[in-house]
């Protein structure tokens, strides 16, 4: 288990921090879907992930990250705090080094405001809808009645009457090398696939992060497959689906087939942001999600 250092001093977010970091991520979580290790860490490499530890009135350790992100075209650093606000003169020397605070969850939105209002009046804490989880009760994504559902459904059975053959297998079972086959085709042809060696990390340590899934096959051939982990709220978050787009309603049936597949104490789908991208949006909305996740941010310009 690798330590982590105290602020302002930072390490490198690495996959010997989950005994320490995920328990801490997890009673932090408020459903959002970033904190966790299973989140995290495949992407430490995008963003350049950093943790620092700190101690909070009470004298509890909590826990920072710190990672680069691109806004207006320009790279800059933010920084995420679990914990809440973390007092005064912490929060003083972390505006020196970032310029945005975000992914807060709204139980600690009071909490912010209460902390920069005193210090600031240029500071507020904003809604970030671009980052806004999208839920979904895990029923509606099974049954997909109604007028739009229903088209989503047509192309669920389309897929399935084209491919008799096909099987779900859970992804513990199926190789790893089937869920790369899939993930490599995914990206040919593409001109930017900035999640595909996040997508690989996420798949080679799944066990370690707690991820499960399926992937999906047309006879002997892998198509798609999906991975994500357990909410303690009765919710399923999605981290990764990829499919094959040749093979016709694929993304429909396998996004139903592994909601079918659930515990049935899931009751919702999280399925994460759409990073203020209008055909994500469209694609996410079109699902009729029940409520959204919301996020606040503190731009520290």
């Amino acid at each position: 288990m690798r330590q982590i250092p105290d602020f302002p001093n930072t390490a490198p977010l690495n996959i010997e921090h989950f005994e320490l970091l995920q328990p801490y991520l997890l009673s932090n979580r408020f459903g959002i879907s970033e904190f966790s290790m299973a989140s995290l860490f495949p992407f430490t490499k995008k963003r350049d992930y950093r943790v620092s530890s700190y101690k909070d009135a009470e004298g509890s350790t909590q826990y920072l990250i710190i990672g680069k992100q691109f806004s207006g075209g320009t790279q800059e650093l933010f920084a995420m705090l679990p914990g809440g606000f973390p007092g005064r003169r912490l929060f003083a020397r972390l505006s020196g080094m970032v310029s945005e605070i975000n992914t807060i969850a709204p139980q600690n939105v009071s909490s912010w405001n209460e902390g920069i209002q005193s210090l600031s009046d240029g500071l507020s804490v904003q809604e970030d809808r671009d980052n806004a989880d999208y839920i979904y009760e895990k029923k509606a994504l099974i049954e997909l009645t109604g007028q739009v559902l229903h088209k989503k459904m047509a192309h669920v059975n389309k897929f399935m009457k084209e491919h008799p053959e096909r099987i779900l297998l859970p992804s513990n079972v199926a190789p790893k090398e089937d869920m790369l086959e899939v993930l490599e085709k995914w990206a040919e042809n593409r001109s930017s696939v900035e999640d595909l060696e996040a997508t690989k990390l996420a798949i080679d340590y799944q066990e370690k992060l707690g991820l499960c899934g399926s992937v999906l096959y047309s006879g002997d051939t892998p198509i798609a497959f999906t991975l994500g982990e357990n909410d303690e709220n009765n919710r399923f978050i999605i981290h990764i689906e990829k499919a094959l787009t040749q093979y016709k309603g694929v993304y429909q049936y396998i996004n139903r087939a592994f909601a079918s597949e659930l515990n049935e104490s899931v009751k919702e789908i999280n399925r994460e942001q759409d990073l203020g991208i209008p055909g994500l949006r469209q694609a996410k909305m079109t699902y009729q999600p029940s409520s959204l996740l919301m996020k606040y941010k503190i731009r520290l310009d």
